[in-house]
């Protein structure tokens, strides 16, 4: 009896010193410096008071703006006093729409992206170099493949992949995210043979005449047996590494918050990992993980606000009132149509008819794309996840596509009492029609902006034609309808780089410097709005973070220089020094 006792005040006091060592090792962001910024300019993104000569913060809290004399009054000696020297500081940036957990899956993979390859030849050279660098049996994993960024790059067969890259298996990427090519042993590894049915009508295995595979690969359904084969291949520390250098680079950036939107996985795991890494406070448990260095150590990093999946049910919390200003589940996300560079954008019009278009794109003759959900379906998630109290974000690029959500939702009806801010994400092809009917219904794009600046130049001359190109990404249109319209890259399609995105918007060029749209052309101020405020009130944060107010929390960047008083064709050049959260520094560095 003695030495049960014993062994009980043992544990207790075991338990007791854990919980002590925890609570003084938490890494809890809720205390951020006393800090005195001044010497600006100092850009608020707020109209009543747009510019200040000073901002003082308290922990985190960012509790008075204005004149620098009645401010530096309030320093006291711990207080940081930051001579900003004519640098400029800003609201941070919120990244509207990208994928943390994809460009983490990306972040080791060989590079064939018409980022740094400009022939065919290079990158084949590139891919062949690198395949001396694997052991045999491991896993060859390349992102970034695009016939569009490289012109005369021809898709690879199974054949040449297997020649090679004899003793491995090989994954390829694009860089649309809507297609694959893998070698036969890539095939072998993930349980896939002549008899394995296509998973979908829309995502498949491309066959030859014989039945023999090609090496390409249709859209995400056909690709999940690759990613679960990858994964496990990858291990889960690698992984974790990665997303810590992810969430750093969007720091460095000048993102103070992200949008994790559409997370793809059904692993919960995921989901405790970016909860430990980004929420205020970390869980007791996730806090012994962290030790047991089964989850990494926290450091301040970006806000992560998340929709998960429609066909992810199990991982949503049991309300929509969960999380914390620094890590929330926010709502789901829906596709109704996929990429105009698969032909899987759904259009009125058909995609031009062209070589390019029906041999590189392997797009039909007379082919408008088609929906990849019934309205019916479409209805119903809506109404489902509408009635549990999440926000709807629903991918749709073409201008059918759009019109058809809006009909459903004019169906369904929003409850007035209701401020939900569903979104349509992407929007290259929405029409007036559209725009006027989100309008009224309070429902608002974030537009894939970069798809004007990378591939303006295919899509209007090979893809969809000059009319429609020059009518795409309607920026004015939205803005001159009262929509609070966002702009993001949808990284890791596009570099997550928030100045490349204003520098678009606001010169709507393609990288050979044609011009579409003039018509849509907009003010760096309402870009600023797109990259800030705006995209904070998306995710119904406005009140928080998003501008620079007495009140808010401290998310904060310095330029090194002036937004508003640059070159409209400088702006890509503006350059990030610092980034803070909540008041807190962010150490980028690797």
């Amino acid at each position: 009896m003695i030495v049960k006792v014993k062994i009980v005040y043992i544990s207790f006091f075991v338990f007791f010193l854990v919980f002590l060592f925890l609570e003084n090792n938490n890494n809890d962001f809720s205390e951020g410096a006393d800090i005195l910024f001044h010497n600006g300019p100092i850009i608020t993104m707020e109209k009543d008071q747009p510019n200040a000569e000073a901002v003082y913060i308290e922990n985190g809290i960012i509790k008075l703006v204005g004149d620098y004399d009645l401010l530096r009054k309030n320093i006291k000696k711990t207080t940081i006093v930051v001579d900003l020297k004519g640098q400029s500081l800003l609201p941070g940036f919120i990244d509207s729409h990208t994928h943390p957990a994809l460009s983490a899956f990306l972040h080791n993979m060989v590079d064939l992206s018409g980022f740094i390859h400009r022939t065919e030849e290079d990158l084949w050279n590139h891919f062949a170099d690198k395949v001396s660098d694997y052991n045999p049996g491991d896993w060859i994993l390349c992102k970034g493949f695009d016939q569009i960024l490289v012109p005369d790059l021809i898709p690879p067969h199974i054949s040449f992949l297997d020649s090679i890259a004899p003793n491995n298996p090989v994954l390829i990427i694009s860089q649309s995210l809507h297609s694959y090519w893998a070698n036969s042993h890539a095939f072998h590894a993930a349980g896939i043979n002549r008899t394995t049915p296509d998973p979908e009508k829309s995502s498949y295995y491309e066959r030859d005449t014989n039945g023999n595979f090609t090496g390409y690969i249709a859209e995400q359904a056909a690709f999940e047996p690759f990613k679960k084969e990858i994964l496990s291949s990858l291990g889960i520390k690698r992984l974790k590494e990665n997303s810590l250098m992810v969430l750093k680079d969007y720091a460095k950036n000048g993102y103070t918050s992200i949008t994790s939107m559409g997370i793809t996985t059904s692993d919960k795991k995921v989901i405790q990992l970016y909860k430990h890494i980004s929420s205020k406070t970390s869980t007791i448990t996730n806090r012994i993980l962290s030790l047991l260095d089964i989850l990494p150590k926290r450091e301040n990093t970006v806000r992560n606000f998340i929709f998960l999946r429609y066909d992810a049910a199990h991982l949503f919390p049991t309300s929509s009132a969960n999380g914390d200003d620094f890590f929330k589940i926010m709502g789901v996300k829906l596709w109704y149509d996929g990429s105009p560079y698969t032909g899987s954008m759904y259009l009125e019009a058909p995609y031009l008819d062209n070589h390019f278009t029906n041999n590189v794109l392997h797009i039909p003759s007379g082919y408008t794309g088609i929906p990849l959900l019934t309205k019916n379906q479409l209805s119903s998630y809506i109404m489902k996840y509408q009635s549990e109290g999440w926000q709807v974000a629903i991918h749709a690029q073409g201008d059918i596509a759009i019109r058809d959500i809006m009909n459903v939702f004019d169906n369904i009806g929003l409850p007035s009492e209701n401020d939900f801010r569903h979104r349509i994400e992407h929007c290259i092809l929405i029409d007036n029609e559209s725009i006027e009917k989100m309008s009224k219904m309070n429902i608002h794009p974030s537009f894939h902006i970069n798809h004007l600046y990378y591939y303006g130049d295919a899509l209007e001359k090979q893809i969809i034609g000059a009319s429609r190109a020059d009518q795409m990404l309607p920026l004015k249109a939205a803005a001159e309808n009262d929509l609070r319209f966002t702009l993001h890259a949808d990284q890791p399609m596009f570099p997550s780089k928030p100045f490349s995105l204003l520098h678009t918007a606001v010169n709507r060029k393609t990288k050979d410097g044609k011009m579409l749209g003039k018509q849509n052309l907009i003010t760096v101020y309402q870009g600023l709005e797109a990259l800030t405020i705006n995209a904070a009130w998306q995710i119904k944060m406005d009140e928080k973070i998003g501008s620079i107010k007495e009140g808010k929390y401290a998310d904060l960047i310095i330029l090194d220089r002036n937004p508003l008083e640059t070159d409209k064709e400088d702006l890509r050049s503006i350059r990030v020094l610092d980034t803070y959260v909540h008041g807190n520094k962010i150490n980028w560095s690797q």
